[in-house]
């Protein structure tokens, strides 16, 4: 059975789905790319999971205001 080769054009730190399963786009140890098992969850999945949402800058001004800042940005 010969197989196809297919070109992704994608970047390392690119979430890809191939079949239904989810990928990380990685760098190898020969300077190119490698697919690994996702390990990586973004935001909005983990507000979906958890029933949670953003809070707005408002929201954060008004529960880390106080914080005293490190000068670093």
């Amino acid at each position: 059975m010969a197989v196809a080769v297919k070109r992704l054009d994608v970047n390392v730190g690119d979430l890809v789905e191939i079949d239904g399963r989810e990928y990380d786009v990685v760098s190898d140890k020969a300077g190119g790319a490698a697919l690994e098992p996702a390990i990586t969850v973004f935001s909005p999945e983990l507000h979906r999971r958890h029933g949670t949402r953003p809070i707005s800058q408002e929201e954060f001004d008004e529960r880390f205001g106080d914080v005293p800042a490190d000068g670093e940005g």
